[in-house]
C-alpha cells in the first residue's frame, strides 16, 4: 500500500534538485515498499526485488534534477525498476545458459578446471538459498545431503516426525527449482554430488 507523502509534490521535486537528504528519505519513504512490490512481479525473489528498488533511489538521486513533475518522477521510479529488473534475469539466464552448456558437454571436451569453477558457482548458489531456510530444514538439508543420512535415520537423529523431515526435503527441493529457474539438471547433479 502507498505511504501518504508528507510533503507536497513542489516541495519534494524542489528539494531532490537541491539535492536534499529529507526530500530522498521522504520519496524512499513513501515508495520503496510500493516499488519492491512491483519488482517481485519480475523476480523470483523478493530480496533481489529489493536490491533492484534500492538501485532505483541510486539512479534517482544521480538524476534528480532533470525531474519537472511528479509524474515524470513516478514514470522514472517504475521503468527504472522494471528495466533493472528485466536486466538482472537476463544476466540470471546467460548464467544458466552458461552453466547449462558446460554441463551438458560430452566427457573430455570441456577443460576440467572449467567444470569446477561452474560446479562451485551453483555450489555457492543452493549454500545461498539454504541460508535462507528455517533452521530446522538447513539441519534436514544438511544431514541429507551432506551426511547422506536417510530420511529415517534423519528423524531419529533430530528427533523428528518421519513426516516432517519428508515435508522440509519436499520444501527445500521446490524453493531451489525456484530459485534455478528452469535450469533442473545442473541442480540434480549438484545435489547427487553432495550425496557422495
Amino acid at each position: 500500500m502507498l505511504t501518504a507523502p508528507t510533503l507536497p509534490d513542489d516541495q519534494l521535486l524542489d528539494g531532490l534538485a537541491h539535492g536534499e537528504p529529507s526530500a530522498l528519505q521522504e520519496l524512499i519513504r513513501t515508495y520503496f515498499p510500493v516499488l519492491c512490490r512491483y519488482a517481485e512481479k519480475f523476480l523470483p525473489d523478493s530480496s533481489l526485488a529489493k536490491d533492484v528498488a534500492q538501485e532505483t533511489f541510486i539512479k534517482v538521486w544521480n538524476a534528480r534534477p532533470a525531474f519537472t513533475s511528479i509524474h515524470s518522477l513516478k514514470g522514472f521510479l517504475f521503468v527504472t525498476t522494471k528495466h533493472g529488473c528485466l536486466n538482472l534475469n537476463r544476466g540470471r539466464e546467460r548464467m544458466e545458459t552458461r552453466h547449462r552448456e558446460v554441463f551438458e558437454e560430452q566427457p573430455g571436451t570441456t577443460e576440467p578446471v572449467l567444470k569446477d569453477i561452474v560446479l562451485s558457482e551453483y555450489l555457492a548458489l543452493v549454500y545461498g538459498v539454504v541460508r535462507t531456510l528455517s533452521p530446522a530444514m538447513r539441519q534436514v538439508f544438511y544431514l541429507s545431503y551432506e551426511e547422506g543420512m536417510t530420511v529415517s535415520e534423519i528423524a531419529a537423529h533430530l528427533n523428528m516426525n518421519l513426516k516432517t523431515v519428508k515435508n522440509h526435503k519436499y520444501k527445500t527441493l521446490l524453493l531451489l527449482r525456484s530459485k534455478f529457474g528452469s535450469q533442473h539438471g545442473p541442480l540434480l547433479v549438484l545435489l547427487s554430488l553432495l550425496l557422495k
